[in-house]
């Protein structure tokens, strides 16, 4: 107990930098009741809990708020933009504007929010409220300054890339969305016994897993929505599925009739192992793209930094960044396998190890499904 309290003390005094000031300003026009409009604040929603303190979200309805509504028209009459053939949503960040929502446009806001990091941070409405001219033009930022998790507000130029891309690994590894699997792979660590399988098999999960999202990120590969949530949904069903399985095994342990786990067992004979290991592999692989999506942003804010710094080069520092990533999530592994057998396997609540197993892995399903937002999965 006394390695339990220790390790989990640990996180208590994680370096959770908090800062107040924000680098990017968006601004949305919206219409009560505008389904777009609903889409991209959500959406929003969604970019502010990765980004956190690089953007800064104002938001103006302007269907039911004259005051809003005039400025609205007089943001639009500055930008020489029709009123008439213009429709909400309406998006500004820095002096680029966007129309409307869809998922190609949500891909050019969080690129163009990246792109805005390493300039002066410029507010449009702002500006045209003050009466002030609105630049046709951005500068780069001389002291362009990034929030990350660990360093907090980090001015870039005087930063180590290398102290960038160490603690922002580790810091990917401890985020919410990650934890979300190490939460998946708990359920599926507490329905195995022996030691050593449930390290062998912990440890090729979070490999796949690091692997999977270190090429997802390199090759530049993005989600729409509808396909994230695809993915979410999908991976919930398997999670579900496997804490059945789990659940029916401790029911059946004395009863005459075998469980599915038992069948299967039998079924596949001395490749259990195998079956195991593709299993988790199929799994892991899955359950990182739910992450991805969340969590693309920490290499992207990583990847911003190096090119302000003018590094050309940045492979060994996204290598290094992913390394870090996976130390730190194998060690996340062997807390959760100590707690395991500490907790669970080497108490008498071990035997009900495949029951604790399987209620993990639904509750892991229902956050998914009805709760992402949770795990920053939205």
């Amino acid at each position: 107990m006394k390695k339990i309290l220790l390790i989990l003390s640990l996180f208590l005094i994680i370096p959770f930098a908090k800062v107040n000031a924000e680098e990017v300003d968006i601004t949305l026009f919206y219409g009560n009741g505008c389904p777009h409009c609903a889409e991209e604040e959500k959406y929003l929603k969604t970019l502010k809990s990765e980004l956190g303190k690089n953007i800064n979200i104002t938001t103006y309805e302007i269907w039911d708020n004259k005051e809003n509504q005039d400025l609205y028209e007089k943001v639009l009459t500055t930008l020489s933009i029709d009123n008439d053939k213009t429709s909400v949503p309406f998006t500004i960040i820095g002096n680029t504007t966007f129309e409307g929502y869809n998922d190609e446009i949500s891909g050019k806001i969080k690129k163009t929010i990246f792109e805005n990091l390493k300039q002066k941070n410029l507010n449009v409405v702002k500006e045209i409220e003050n009466g002030n001219p609105v630049p046709t033009s951005l500068t780069l930022d001389p002291n362009p300054t990034i929030h990350f998790t660990f360093l907090g507000k980090t001015d870039i130029k005087k930063t180590n890339a290398l102290t960038i891309s160490t603690t922002e690994g580790i810091a990917d590894a401890i985020n919410l969305g990650s934890l979300w699997i190490i939460l998946f792979l708990a359920g599926i660590m507490l329905a195995i016994y022996n030691n050593k399988k449930r390290l062998l098999l912990g440890g090729l999960f979070v490999i796949t897993s690091s692997i999977t999202y270190m090429i997802i990120t390199l090759t530049g590969a993005e989600f729409t929505i509808n396909q994230t949530v695809f993915i979410r949904t999908f991976i919930s069903i398997v999670t579900i599925i496997a804490g059945a399985i789990s659940v029916d095994a401790y029911i059946k342990i004395n009863v005459p009739k075998k469980s599915i786990l038992q069948i299967l067992q039998e079924l596949f004979g001395n490749k259990q192992m195998l079956l195991y290991s593709a299993g988790i592999i199929i799994a892991s692989i899955i359950a990182t793209f739910t992450l991805v999506n969340q969590a693309h942003s920490s290499p992207a804010l990583v990847q911003t930094a190096l090119e302000i710094q003018g590094i050309n080069n940045q492979m060994p520092y996204m290598f290094l960044y992913f390394f870090m990533y996976l130390i730190t999530s194998l060690i996340l592994v062997g807390i959760v396998n100590i707690i395991i057998k500490e907790l669970v396997i080497e108490n008498t609540i071990g035997t009900y190890n495949r029951l604790i197993a399987g209620i993990t892995m639904l509750v892991a399903a229902f956050i998914l499904i009805y709760f992402p937002s949770v795990f920053m999965m939205a």
